[in-house]
């Protein structure tokens, strides 16, 4: 049955061309589009090894990288560690002085309230 017939209606023949045409242009879009995101065959270097979230984040393959990370980290929490309790240290012996202080001031005022009473009873 040969395509151009005459018993063939050329409707039918317009809708069929234009069937095939728009399935050849969106096969085409969709190839492209997932061919460029999830199909690539191609492997570059930043694709195959991505970009460090961390600056240690590379150095867990090698075995000597990841005991000088541990120190540097273990150096890094005790310097900052020795901070904090300097700066409570400090903190307490100002609390200390002024206790001081009040308890001297509280002894003084309390000699001279008995200072009063012996005043008022004589």
């Amino acid at each position: 049955m040969p395509v151009f017939s005459a018993s063939m209606p050329i409707a039918i023949f317009m809708f069929l061309v234009g069937c095939a045409l728009m399935v050849s242009i969106l096969l085409r879009r969709s190839y492209r589009y997932f061919g460029k995101t999830k199909g690539s065959k191609i492997i570059t270097g930043l694709e195959h090894l991505p970009r460090p979230k961390s600056s240690w984040e590379g150095t867990f393959r090698d075995a000597g990288a990841v005991v000088d990370r541990q120190e540097v980290e273990m150096a890094e929490m005790a310097r900052d560690l020795s901070g904090q309790l300097a700066t409570k240290m400090i903190v307490l012996e100002q609390l200390i002085s002024e206790s001081q202080k009040q308890i001297d001031r509280m002894e003084k005022l309390l000699k001279e309230m008995e200072s009063v009473r012996e005043k008022q009873r004589t």
